[in-house]
This record gives C-alpha cells, structure tokens and sequence, in this order.
C-alpha cells in the first residue's frame, strides 16, 4: 500500500516539474510577458503581492466574504431545508425558485447582483446564491431518505421530537452536510472572487486581480491564481482532517 502510495506521489511530482518545464520553454519561445511571462516573472509577483501591505486585508475581506456567505447559506439552507421536508406544499414552492437559481450562469449572478446592490455586498450575494441551492437539497435529501425502519423505530420506543432531532435528523443532516462542506466552501470563496472582479469592492482578491488585467500585468494575475490555489489546497487538507473526525466509525 505504501508502495502505491509513494508512487502516485511521485508521478504527480513528476507531472508538476513537466508542466513547469513546459510553460517556462513556451514562455520564453513567446517572449512576450503579456500572454505568458516566464516562472522568475510570476515568482517575483508572488514576492511583490505577498509583501504589499495591502495583502492581508485582501485575502481577509475575500475570505470573511466568503465565509458571511456560506454560513448563511448554511443556516438558511437547514432551517428551510427542515420545514420544505415536512411540507409538500412549501418544497414544491421553493422547488422553481432552487431550480432557476442553480441554472443560471455565475456571471449572470454577479452582473444583476452588480446592478441591484452596491458593489461591496455584490460578492456576498452571489456567494449565497450559488452555496445556498447545494446545501438545501442536501438537508431536503437528507430528511426524506431517512431509512424508514429507523423512523419506525423512534415511533416504537415513543422518540419525543429533541430525540428525533438530536438522533435522528441532525445526524442525517450532518452525514450529507459534512462531505461537501470544505468543497463547497472553495467553491463559494471562487465565485465570491469573480463577483469581486466584477462588483471591485474597496478590497478582495478579485479587485486586485482585475486591476492586474487593467494593467496587462499577467504575472500579476499568475499570482493571485496560485495564491488562491494554495488556499483552497489548504483547504482541501482541512476537509479531510473534519471528515475523519466526523466520522470516525468509517475507520
């Protein structure tokens, strides 16, 4: 096993220093920083953004966003979540709205949100609107493939409704929740991100990155997506840490 594990280790080592040699002799066969600068260009970017002073409250007012967002969202998702599982009539109400809100494109989200709200609560906005659907539909598909055995059960030995929800629902509930949790989070801290491109609050990683392309300095936006990349394997790191915790009983 440990064998295996050291092996794919090293391919995807080995396909990192390919795809690196790769973009450096391209760049330098282009010669043109503006389509592709060269590895030492984005280094020194990366240098150059880390040390800004302005750095920290980019990545706090990006992150804070983000998490405002999906924790709404979150809360939203369960409360609404709970009360469409036990109404017919009230999950087949909000059924349209969820369905119309998850086909449209981000970036039709972030040009109304653009136009309906100020540009600092645009990126919160289509954070919520993007994490909200994905979290409802888990707390709905949690509660209603709930084993019917086990409501049986609860009936059987007269579960009052905190024991329902403490030992039955909230663990179903949290079951659903927990696995997509972190992937949903990177997903809403992207579009927070693009809403910030678009929307340029004070602060926010997107209004740097947009301000980079205004300027064509393309090591600059290099960058920010390595940066944002190395965010979100931290947080994939992360996720794995609470999903072994949560359920340890896998193990």
């Amino acid at each position: 096993m440990k064998e295996y594990l050291w092996k794919d280790k090293f391919q995807v080592f080995l396909s990192i220093i390919i795809l690196l040699v790769l973009w450096e002799v391209i760049a330098l066969s282009i010669n043109n920083n503006i389509y592709l600068p060269t590895l030492g260009e984005v280094g020194k970017s990366i240098k150059y953004t880390i040390t800004d002073e302005k750095f920290i409250f980019h990545i706090y007012s990006s992150m804070s966003r983000a998490v405002l967002s999906f924790i709404v969202a979150l809360i939203m998702a369960i409360l609404l979540g709970v009360l469409a599982s036990f109404s017919n009539f009230f999950r087949n109400f909000l059924k349209p709205i969820n369905s119309l809100v998850m086909s449209i494109p981000t970036m039709i989200l972030v040009v109304l949100a653009i136009i309906w709200f100020n540009k600092n609560d645009t990126p919160f906005i289509v954070g919520f609107a993007i994490v909200f659907p994905i979290f409802y539909d888990a707390v709905v598909s949690a509660i209603l493939n709930l084993d019917k055995k086990l409501l049986q059960m609860t009936q059987i030995y007269n579960f009052n409704i905190k024991d329902k929800i403490l030992k039955v629902y909230f663990p179903a509930i949290k079951f659903q929740i927990v696995g997509i949790m972190l992937s949903t989070f990177s997903l809403a801290l992207k579009v927070v991100v693009a809403g910030e491109v678009y929307g340029q609050p004070t602060y926010g990683m997107g209004t740097v990155i947009q301000l980079e392309k205004i300027n064509f300095n393309t090591s600059g936006i290099f960058a920010w997506i390595i940066i944002i990349a190395f965010i979100s394997f931290l947080l994939d790191k992360l996720q794995k840490i609470i999903e072994k915790r949560a359920f340890r009983w896998k193990n």
